[in-house]
């Protein structure tokens, strides 16, 4: 696996990078013509929302300072797990006629290189430009069982292996709460504000049990290494521009007033800074200690796996795991 995170540096439109993080959301993007997929439409949503994955279609909202191209469409691609494509012809006139929109998408999703799913009804034919690519042809009465079929491959082979350690919020706050760190009650306004930076990019606040000290704890169990990584160091960008680079800019328009001690305590803050991490196994552990070895954050990192959690809390006689509860 690449260490290095994927971004979209090209844009298919002439437009400035994006830097949308391709394959970053467990979700499946479905390009279909807006007639008559209604059947199909039902049957893909019930099979990925009960397998956990999000459905992304373009739509055609109208947003004010926004590109509508990129957000809605281009974007939805980029960010999908894998992708769907209904290859069904529309009706004119008696006869049938490819639909250039989906035609469109399908030429999008094949150009960023994603996990396509193409499907076409049986009884249609198919536009000369992807008659050799590989489709399933299907029926009102074998469209079910081929749709759940060729889904459950696609989350297969786009998804890590998952563990069967799973975490859920009680075993991962046992866990911390074995290596001293606690998830703190926001009773500040400072500490609010934290919290808020750090949970735009999937990080909790959390303290050691002395309250000296924060750290942001990420729970990244279901996402790659490269993803992982973009979002530690987004944190830290968020982190830095708005305790460090914007100061200047805040305090001549008046919105913030500095003493010597609050800078002194700002600057304490910012080197005691500490980055937690859970990520799947072992090998992610590597691979991201990797990357941070050779390009390191500006903060500690703390990186443990799903065995590390699993081999500690095994190691937890009954009492011992109510006595870190209880501190």
């Amino acid at each position: 696996m690449d260490k290095r995170i994927r971004r979209n540096e090209n844009c298919v439109i002439g437009l400035p990078r994006c830097d949308f993080v391709f394959s970053s959301t467990r979700s499946a993007f479905i390009g279909r013509s807006c007639a008559d997929n209604t059947f199909e439409m039902q049957v893909l949503q019930s099979l990925l929302t009960t397998r956990g994955v999000q459905v992304m279609e373009a739509n055609g909202k109208v947003m004010p300072g926004q590109n509508a191209f990129c957000q809605n469409l281009c974007s939805k691609i980029i960010l999908s797990q894998f992708c769907v494509a209904l290859l069904n012809n529309e009706t004119k006139d008696g006869s049938e006629i490819p639909n250039a929109g989906i035609n469109m998408e399908y030429g999008l999703m094949l150009g960023f290189n994603k996990y396509v799913i193409s499907f076409q009804r049986a009884s249609q034919q198919f536009p000369f430009n992807v008659a050799g690519l590989d489709t399933i042809r299907y029926t009102t009465e074998d469209f079910p069982r081929k749709a759940e079929e060729a889904i459950d491959i696609a989350i297969k082979q786009t998804t890590q292996a998952t563990p069967t350690f799973i975490a859920t919020d009680q075993v991962v706050e046992t866990f911390l709460l074995t290596k001293r760190w606690l998830f703190p009650r926001l009773t500040s306004e400072a500490e609010r504000n934290l919290f808020e930076m750090g949970r735009n990019v999937g990080f909790y606040l959390v303290m050691p049990f002395d309250g000296l000290q924060y750290a942001f704890f990420g729970n990244f169990t279901a996402l790659r290494p490269e993803v992982i990584l973009w979002r530690l160091r987004t944190l830290e960008q968020i982190v830095h521009e708005r305790f460090v680079a914007s100061v200047p800019e805040r305090e001549r328009l008046g919105l913030l007033s500095l003493n010597a001690a609050t800078r002194d305590a700002w600057t304490t803050f910012l080197k005691g800074l500490k980055t937690i991490l859970l990520v799947t196994s072992d090998e992610d552990r590597s691979q991201l200690m990797q990357a941070l070895e050779s390009e390191p954050v500006k903060w500690a990192v703390e990186i443990y796996s799903m065995n590390d959690m699993s081999s500690t809390l095994i190691g937890l006689t009954p009492a011992k795991a109510a006595a870190a509860q209880r501190s």
